[in-house]
């Protein structure tokens, strides 16, 4: 294979891995479907991060984000549950769940009146466990970065690395 092929695979393949995860979020933003009303009960988990489940007048459904990881630290969600004066909500819930509203089950929700919809689009689709095959695949983009590093000596390779490694880390601490 030429050289210049090689290097543009292992330059695009980089790229494509990097934006893997914000092109997943803004696909993933355009799927939600709004969910409006009043709020009849909210419940408190036990756990060390804690999330919310709550019903609204409209549905028989529970409602929940089971988001429990550092990012949960910075949602508002207790106040706008707890504190809320018209109990009024807005939130939202990927389409495909809306076939779930008229059976009565649990549905996970996204973004408290339009709050937090990134921090919880990202636990939507990506749990603790699933964080783990991005890790790998990270590893493995820094491993065909250093080839790209050997073979063609060119800088960009070694900021690749720089990237995925940062890359994997925070995924993991997320």
């Amino acid at each position: 294979m030429n050289s210049n092929i090689r290097f543009f695979i292992i330059i695009i393949v980089s790229v494509i891995g990097i934006l893997y995860i914000p092109l997943k979020l803004i696909i993933l933003n355009n799927n939600l479907t709004p969910i409006q009303g009043s709020l009849i009960e909210v419940k408190k988990s036990g756990t060390r991060i804690p999330f919310y489940r709550f019903r609204i007048s409209d549905y028989s459904n529970v409602f929940y984000n089971g988001g429990t990881g550092f990012l949960s630290n910075f949602k508002s969600d207790r106040e706008i549950l707890y504190n809320k004066n018209d109990k009024k909500i807005t939130f939202f819930i990927n389409k495909n769940d809306t076939s779930r509203i008229k059976k009565g089950k649990d549905i996970k929700y996204i973004g408290l009146q339009k709050k937090n919809i990134l921090i919880d689009l990202f636990y939507y689709q990506f749990s603790q466990l699933g964080k783990l095959p991005f890790f790998m695949f990270c590893i493995l983009m820094m491993c065909l970065n250093a080839y790209g590093i050997y073979t063609f000596k060119m800088r960009i390779f070694e900021v690749l690395i720089l990237l995925y490694l940062f890359y994997g880390i925070l995924i993991l601490i997320l």
